[in-house]
């Protein structure tokens, strides 16, 4: 018996009992945005960094209908479930995820689209569960890993897509610029119309001398439910939108 019940979307369902980090918005709205300005037919190589339960990557299977996806995974038993979460989907025959350190990760492959929802703090106290503390903070991948080895596994014509706490993004942005990756997108997410943004989701390219594009979104309403526009980029996903 689970001890967590599977997350249940509309095309397919992620178990995440077992994973370091479960199911959550932060993802979803990062595997419904990532990759939107490539057109799906000139998508075919998509690679999840960190994951997990391997929620992002379905969606992006979804999303992108003719590309073959990957998952990279550090933590064993987030990447036994991610594999059990492929070979019950309906792209099964598209997907794997391969459990080793990105540092380790190699195919003779270059990604049209790399996406991550990586670790975030740097520093400060970590969990006892060490798949939790790996997964929230960068013990085994730090930012510049990150982006150095996600800058050789993309296409030149490729996009790298992430998201952060908006405190962590200059970090991040200042490494992806010494590894020639340029910011072409920014959408900072606002949790109400009250409160200031406290993620964003980027997408790089390798296309310098551009200005990126600046939006934000607003995730709740004052009743606590989703926005008319977060609820139209989570509703091919969501079973209960």
């Amino acid at each position: 018996m689970r001890l967590t019940e599977p997350f249940k979307m509309k095309n397919f369902s992620v178990a995440h009992d077992e994973c370091a980090m479960r199911v959550n918005t932060d993802g979803c709205l990062l595997g419904a945005l990532a990759g939107s300005s490539l057109k799906t037919e000139d998508v075919h190589h998509v690679l999840d960094i960190g994951t997990g339960s391997g929620v992002i990557a379905l969606q992006m299977a979804q999303r992108f209908n003719k590309a073959f996806v990957d998952g990279v995974e550090i933590h064993g038993p987030s990447a036994r479930q991610a594999t059990e979460n492929f070979k019950n989907s309906m792209f099964n025959g598209r997907m794997v995820c391969y459990h080793e350190p990105l540092q380790e990760f190699t195919l003779n492959v270059l990604y049209d689209i790399i996406v991550s929802n990586p670790p975030y703090f740097e520093a400060g106290p970590t969990k006892s569960d060490q798949g939790v503390a790996a997964a929230r903070h960068a013990l085994t991948l730090d930012f510049k890993s990150l982006i150095e080895y996600s800058s050789k596994l993309l296409r030149q014509s490729g996009e790298f897509w992430c998201i952060l706490p908006v405190d962590r993004s200059g970090s991040l942005i200042e490494e992806a610029i010494d590894e020639e990756l340029y910011p072409k997108s920014l959408l900072y997410i606002r949790p109400s119309k009250n409160r200031p943004p406290n993620r964003v989701i980027i997408g790089f390219s390798k296309e310098g001398g551009i200005d990126p594009v600046k939006k934000e979104l607003i995730l709740y309403n004052e009743d606590k439910n989703y926005t008319q526009e977060a609820n139209e980029i989570l509703l091919p996903f969501y079973l209960h939108l």
